[in-house]
């Protein structure tokens, strides 16, 4: 009997141990959730600087930079879904997304051409206003058709992704040989 009455009265004290310890977890639990509630509150508008940098396929990089007055951060968070958060610093926050495109501007005013080396380059404007965007590789002149060349002389305009992604094909094949060591 007395060994019944210890067995008992260790249960008892173990159920006591393991009740207690429930109710601390329970209770720290909910404090942390309302610490991670506060840190999400706010009281009023927030105005953030947001930087926002598109980098596209072509190599240019754009960036814009907004006053943001934000009112939820849930709101915040949802709007820039699409954007990879870059730095946070105290009221200033950089994002970043890739577009799988050209930019607008090489769309709009990008012309492939040959510089005076033959260098297959894509000019801002036409060739002969020699304001450089991008550069590529040596052309050799020899291996393109003098129809082609005609054309690079007076810039064929960049129009598409699929434009550029063509003409540096087609041109490719058209590379100069680098003299070997």
């Amino acid at each position: 009997m007395k060994n019944l009455y210890g067995f008992l009265g260790v249960l008892l004290l173990t159920v006591v141990v393991m009740s207690s310890q429930h109710a601390y977890a329970i209770e720290t639990a909910q404090s942390e959730q309302n610490v991670d509630e506060s840190h999400y509150h706010m009281d009023g508008p927030m105005v953030i600087e947001v930087i926002l940098r598109t980098n596209y396929a072509d190599g240019v990089t754009t960036e814009q930079s907004i006053q943001k007055t934000v009112w939820s951060m849930e709101d915040f968070w949802s709007e820039y879904s699409d954007w990879q958060l870059i730095t946070q610093d105290q009221g200033k926050m950089v994002f970043e997304r890739r577009i799988e495109d050209i930019s607008p501007a090489m769309k709009e005013n990008g012309h492939f051409g040959l510089t005076d080396d033959g260098v297959l380059t894509i000019f801002e404007g036409k060739p002969d206003e020699q304001k450089v965007i991008q550069t590529f590789f040596q052309i050799d002149v020899g291996k393109v058709e003098s129809s082609r060349l005609k054309e690079l002389a007076e810039g064929i305009p960049v129009k598409s992704w699929y434009n550029f992604e063509d003409m540096l094909h087609t041109l490719y094949k058209a590379k100069a040989k680098q003299p070997a060591d």
